[in-house]
């Protein structure tokens, strides 16, 4: 969970209810970060090149920091994101840097992994990092969390909940008695509830799986999905699968 941050150092340009550039990028202080607004009606040239110039505008801010920076609003490409993660990463020194599909995923698929009273009791921090809470996984009712891509012809099978922060290439098959999350391209098969469980989703930021299975349901997938942008969440509904989009409120 994010809020507004308490003693965030001020920007330069710093105006009420955030900061605005002709009114196409909005940056907000949040919790350990900056959540960034790109206006979903313009383009991505035109977008990038004012972002660029307002972080040049504040590179101190910025240099060396370890702010966690949220990307919100206009829907972009593979190659445009990793264009803007390469960008913050070599030019400010910021590695943690987060699309809102992902954000909103990483907190559902928190929401979806239960964790037993005794191992995590309630956090005295209310706006404890959602990474921290999805990395916790590893250690409840024998889930695992992969910190790679999943290859073709690897396969990962756990009784519990797996979260894979990386591709699972074609080729590549992840089966898990409970749920599945993938913060990256799923194109390979992934399985949830192997064990019968039907209380199971699957989660991925890019949902092109060529097989999914959930508990004994199967769905194949045409290959136009691979088109397809945003995270999404597949599960069971009346005994059907339903992949709907993430929407975290």
């Amino acid at each position: 969970m994010y809020c507004v941050a308490v003693g965030v150092q001020p920007w330069p340009e710093e105006q009420a209810g955030g900061f605005n550039m002709q009114g196409i990028i909005t940056f907000k202080g949040k919790e350990k970060g900056l959540e960034i607004y790109l206006d979903e009606r313009s383009t991505y040239p035109v977008l990038r090149e004012e972002l660029m110039e307002k972080l040049k505008k504040n590179q101190d801010f910025f240099r060396d920091s370890e702010t966690r920076v949220i990307i919100r609003g206009k829907k972009l490409s593979e190659a445009q994101r990793k264009e803007l993660r390469r960008v913050f990463s070599m030019d400010f020194g910021i590695r943690d840097v987060m699309y809102g599909d992902e954000a909103d995923l990483m907190r559902e698929a928190e929401l979806k992994i239960e964790k037993p009273p005794a191992a995590h009791p309630a956090a005295k921090d209310e706006y404890m990092d959602e990474v921290e809470l999805v990395s916790n996984a590893y250690f409840d009712a024998q889930s695992i969390f992969i910190n790679n891509t999943v290859r073709s012809g690897q396969r990962i099978e756990c009784e519990g909940d797996i979260v894979v922060i990386g591709d699972v290439n074609p080729g590549g098959e992840v089966i898990a008695g409970g749920s599945i999350a993938v913060f990256g391209r799923l194109r390979g098969l992934a399985h949830a509830g192997c064990s019968g469980r039907k209380d199971v989703c699957v989660a991925a930021v890019n949902m092109c799986p060529k097989q999914l299975r959930l508990s004994g349901r199967v769905v194949t997938f045409p290959k136009e999905r691979e088109e397809v942008h945003g995270a999404e969440v597949a599960e069971l509904r009346d005994g059907k699968v339903v992949i709907r989009p993430v929407s975290v409120k």
